[in-house]
């Protein structure tokens, strides 16, 4: 009967043709059967779709890619018509009908549909999947959208030395002996399509158990070592985020067990699979690690337990509320931290690391709502980032604090009770919530999940007296805003806080004033201090010189995130130079007593100097860094996360003069009292060994001795690309097309080839760029398109006009899906913070 390519399954699903469907179709059910071990590309698909449909004059589709054999629609066999390369026709009755659907279709190397994978140590071969937006269509045809969710019968033929996990238990173990094994798993509570999950290979497996709820970890046999060194904490953090949400939400784990993969090449931090969640192996850890990756690994597995209720209990009936998915499980995580973890308090973390990802991109030209619009699964994708994620969270975060966190709460139990095994929208989360509070959640919704953009929150000085002005923005529409404001008087070496005060502004009075803090004028105020409302924060300047003079002397560590957080927008907004910021790190952020707050400002600082510093007068900077990084690891503690993190840093930006340290490092050979080098930091030193032109061709294979897997090959990919030499680009950009490698490898390609400082090597890359894209069109996996369009887009150049008027010109012609075109606007956005934060930078070194 024949069928499509890979490239079909980006062919889009329309909300409406969705909408049409679900009116026409309910009482779903699927059984499902794949082989295999039919070889390496493809594998055999059996569907048996039932269904009741409420009208025969209707021609309803199932989606599938791949190749049909067969299609049978209530025991009649349909012709070859039927199949157009990415939908089944089936003509269905009134009532009762079943549809029959047989073929083969291919693995993916993307890491989305069924992912294959072969381990290059030992040859093994490990499957899993992932389907979320549009992608269990490439593995069995079905109705591929979250509001038709199904119960599944699942059972997968596979080489009888693996393990399979799916979201269910087997119903018993596959018989032993023979060429193949048969596993057939209990039928799953109604799932969206999105949610049926497997993975496959011969996994390792740790068990316990939590009250009722079986938990079970899997991993590679090369990595059991670590899995068994992690599971204690794996395990404890399990069993306390459910006690943690079952309490919360007054509601019982409601799956029957609670397994986690660690799936090899996994695209993504992990996938809340109800009974076989799958994660990414780096954060089954294989080198040191600083408290706060714990702490992040500990996150992403709160917030993919948080959504255990919200997304697989009650789901979305289309992608525009996704956020009922992501910012409730972002929001969740941050609240379940001091409960379910040894991490303590969670918004002060939120502030440093997730704001500030969230307000940039409220400020790129494609930003959008929160909740908006979806037309089709392509757009469905470009939904996917900081500000469903994050900003999603922020927002939530706020409606708990103006309507209280026991109606927040009561409300939240109320939606999940009245949606159980369904599916909702926004309209019904209001409807939940407003049985609890006076809150005017429809200026709510319309304020701050229906409109894009940020506002801007600034102390005014005046001589009559000091004002908080909410600025107007023809991009961001002033919104109803309750601020706390913080300030400090500057007393000798100290910051003493005065009472704070929130203040309240509107659209009809964007400007209040602040008599609280009349008489003596404050040094230092802080809008939004407790960096509870989603605002961008921007301090006056006379509390911007006392921030950069002494703001490690304020004591409350949310206030100085919120600084923080304000100084390096001020970066990105061209207001504050690069060199500013970096000593101000140096100054006060290498104070920082929480790990993770020390990386995240050493790393800003670091790429305020490399990427948004002048590259003509930065080197005096730069080696003010590199010099007091030095000191700091000549004082840390040996085997301290603090050594780690100045380690890390340093080796990411000594220059050519240190190629010694570097080479030392990647040998093993440990410069530091108490330092261990591990595989980690041996990489990190060769990338930056080849990127300053160091001589690494023989410290490749010293790297490689010490790490052979598949991680030490994708590292390996990424210095031999960095390397500047026009040979060592030619041979990535090969590499990027020859077919060999997974989107993973081609990622680590990519991630080396585009450098800082290395743009007349990369200026003829340019034109390739552009050309590449346009071949690409039509033949390329969306996934690769992205990584490919966002990691080699030419903004390290010696033709930056031309760049962005070649831009400008192929995003006119729209000949790429619009989920990629967001990304290349996103980087010409990039592009020009890059050159305006240079000029800034380059005036202060004139000053």
């Amino acid at each position: 009967m024949g069928g499509g390519g890979r490239d079909a399954a980006d062919s889009a699903l329309t909300h409406d043709e969705a909408v049409a469907r679900s009116g026409v179709i309910s009482d779903l059910h699927y059984e499902v059967e794949l082989d295999l071990t039919t070889g390496e590309d493809t594998f055999r698909t059996r569907t048996v779709a039932g269904f009741h449909a409420s009208s025969s004059d209707t021609v309803v589709h199932l989606d599938f890619v791949g190749e049909v054999e067969s299609v049978e629609c209530n025991g009649r066999r349909s012709g070859p018509e039927a199949f157009d390369g990415r939908r089944v026709r089936v003509d269905v009755r009134e009532g009762w009908n079943s549809v029959r659907v047989s073929g083969s279709a291919s693995y993916s190397h993307t890491g989305e549909g069924l992912h294959h994978f072969r381990d290059p140590l030992d040859g093994h071969v490990y499957v899993h999947t992932k389907f979320e937006p549009f992608a269990a269509h490439t593995v069995f045809a079905c109705f591929d959208q979250p509001d038709l969710k199904a119960t599944v019968d699942l059972t997968l033929t596979v080489d009888p030395s693996w393990v399979v996990v799916s979201n269910t238990d087997p119903e018993e173990p596959p018989p032993s002996g023979g060429h193949r094994a048969t596993w057939r798993f209990a039928r799953t509570p109604p799932l969206p399509t999105y949610l049926v999950a497997f993975a496959a290979g011969p996994f390792r497996v740790l068990r316990s158990r939590h009250g009722d709820v079986p938990l079970a970890l899997y991993a590679r046999p090369s990595l059991h070592d670590e899995l068994t060194a992690e599971a204690p904490e794996l395990f404890d953090v399990l069993g306390r985020g459910l006690d943690f949400y079952e309490t919360l939400f007054g509601l019982p784990y409601q799956f029957a067990k609670y397994d986690h993969v660690f799936a090899p090449e996994y695209a993504f931090g992990g996938m809340e699979h109800p009974g076989c969640v799958t994660l990414n192996e780096r954060f089954l850890f294989r080198h040191r690690v600083t408290e706060d990756a714990r702490r992040r690994r500990a996150s992403l597995l709160t917030h993919e337990m948080a959504h255990m209720w919200f997304g697989d209990y009650v789901t979305m009936r289309w992608w525009d509320d996704l956020w009922l998915n992501e910012a409730f499980a972002t929001m969740l995580a941050v609240v379940a931290q001091p409960e379910a973890t040894p991490y303590g308090e969670g918004w002060t973390s939120f502030a440093h690391h997730d704001l500030p990802l969230a307000r940039r991109a409220d400020q790129l030209p494609t930003s959008h709502a929160i909740r908006v619009g979806t037309a089709d699964t392509d757009a469905a994708r470009s939904n996917f980032g900081p500000i469903v994620y994050r900003r999603g969270a922020a927002v939530l975060h706020d409606l708990a604090e103006r309507v209280g966190w026991e109606n927040f709460v009561a409300g939240v139990r109320a939606y999940l009770r009245t949606h159980a095994w369904g599916n909702a929208g926004l309209d019904d989360f209001v409807v939940a919530l407003r049985r609890f509070t006076d809150e005017d959640l429809d200026r709510w919704v319309d304020e701050w999940l229906l409109r894009p953009g940020i506002n801007t929150v600034e102390v005014r000085r005046g001589t009559g007296g000091d004002r908080l002005v909410q600025h107007t923005d023809e991009r961001a529409e002033p919104r109803h805003l309750t601020v706390r404001v913080a300030a400090f008087d500057y007393r000798g070496a100290e910051l003493l806080p005065r009472a704070p005060v929130d203040v309240s502004v509107d659209p009809a009075a964007c400007e209040r004033g602040l008599p609280e803090f009349g008489g003596t004028e404050p040094d230092l105020v802080i809008p939004n201090a407790d960096a509870v409302s989603h605002v961008k924060t921007r301090l006056d300047s006379r509390s911007r010189r006392t921030a950069l003079r002494s703001l490690s002397a304020v004591d409350d560590p949310r206030a100085r995130a919120v600084v923080w957080g304000s100084l390096w927008d001020e970066v990105q907004d061209a207001r504050l130079s690069a060199r500013s910021y970096a000593s101000a790190v140096l100054a006060h952020g290498t104070r920082e007593r929480d790990v993770g707050v020390l990386e995240a400002l050493l790393e800003r600082a670091s790429r305020a100097l490399l990427v948004y510093g002048d590259p003509v007068t930065g080197h005096d900077t730069a080696a003010v860094l590199v010099r007091s990084l030095r000191e700091h690891l000549v004082c840390a503690e040996g085997g301290s996360d603090r050594q780690l993190a100045f380690a890390r840093a340093l080796v990411g930006v000594v220059s050519p003069d240190d190629h010694g340290l570097l080479g030392d490092i990647v040998c093993g050979r440990s410069p530091w009292a108490g330092l261990e080098v591990d595989r980690d930091l041996r990489w990190r030193a060769l990338v930056r060994l080849a990127a300053t032109g160091g001589d690494a061709d023989g410290l490749v294979d010293v790297a490689m001795d010490a790490d052979p897997g598949d991680y030490g090959r994708r590292s390996a990919l990424t210095a031999e690309a960095a390397c500047p030499s026009q040979a060592a680009k030619d041979k990535a950009w090969t590499r990027l097309f020859s077919g060999d490698h997974s989107l993973a490898e081609r990622q680590a390609i990519m991630a080396g080839l585009r450098q800082p400082g290395q743009e007349p090597l990369l200026t003829p890359l340019a034109d390739r760029y552009w050309h590449a894209l346009e071949s690409l069109a039509g033949t390329a996996e969306t996934e690769f398109l992205s990584s490919f369009a966002r990691m080699l887009y030419p903004c390290f150049t010696e033709v930056e006009e031309r760049v962005l008027e070649e831009t400008d010109r192929f995003l006119a012609r729209k000949p790429l899906p619009e989920s990629v075109l967001k990304v290349i606007r996103e980087e010409r956005a990039e592009l020009l913070v890059i050159r305006s934060a240079r000029a800034c930078d380059a005036a202060d070194a004139r000053h």
